[in-house]
Formats: structure tokens, sequence, C-alpha cells
């Protein structure tokens, strides 16, 4: 044959597969306009969590005795524990707790070797 009408065949498989292709495409695209919506008002509506969903860490100051049991669990310095020793009392006080939110993954490693109980999850 002659090469001007196969690269005219050629020319129109290709086109005919794009159609096909675009009409794909546009027929999915339009099967998700029927779906309901699933936006949530967030301050008004909660979504329902997981019993085993991992949110936001809540200390309590008060229940903590400085052992920093959370901050050897992890081996990068995720949990900055910071105390003094009160001769008087022999006791360990609480100075400061501070948690790299950067780098922490949200495992709950520390929570669950916390002797005290003092780290919790929130469901937020």
């Amino acid at each position: 044959m002659f090469p001007m009408v196969t690269s005219f065949k050629k020319y129109g498989q290709l086109t005919i597969r794009a159609t096909r292709y675009f009409g794909q495409s546009f027929m999915i695209t339009l099967s998700q306009a029927n779906h309901l919506l699933v936006t949530i008002q967030y301050p008004y509506e909660k979504l329902i969590t997981s019993e085993h969903f991992c949110g936001r860490i809540h200390f309590e100051f008060d229940k903590c005795i400085a052992c920093e049991v959370c901050a050897r669990v992890y081996r990068i310095d995720l949990h900055v524990v910071g105390w003094k020793f009160e001769i008087d009392i022999q006791k360990k006080l609480l100075l400061n707790y501070s948690i790299d939110f950067g780098i922490y993954i949200f495992g709950g490693n520390c929570i669950e070797y916390c002797p005290t109980n003092c780290l919790s999850m929130t469901k937020e």
C-alpha cells in the first residue's frame, strides 16, 4: 500500500482508541456523580473512630513521677523530661515535659509502658 494510506489508517486507529479511553474516563466520572456526599460538618458532627485509633496524647502533670520510661522507650530524643531531685523529700520533681510531634509516629508505646498512667490517647 501507499505509505500515506497506512499513516492515515494508523492515525484513525489511534484517534478511535483515544476517543474510547476518553469516553471510559468520562463514564467513570459520571458514575461517581450519583453517590451521596461524605462531607462531615466537623464541629457539629463527629466521625466515628475505631477503638484502635491513636489520637492526641493527653498528659497529666500531677501524676508524672519523672521516671523517664517514656523517653527510654523511643531511641530518639522524642520525649524531653526535665526534673530535679529534692533532697528534703527524697523525690524527683517534674519541671517540664514536652513531646516533639514532628517525629512522633503515634504508636502508643510510651503510653503502654507508663507506670503511673499519666499519658493517655484521646479520640481526637
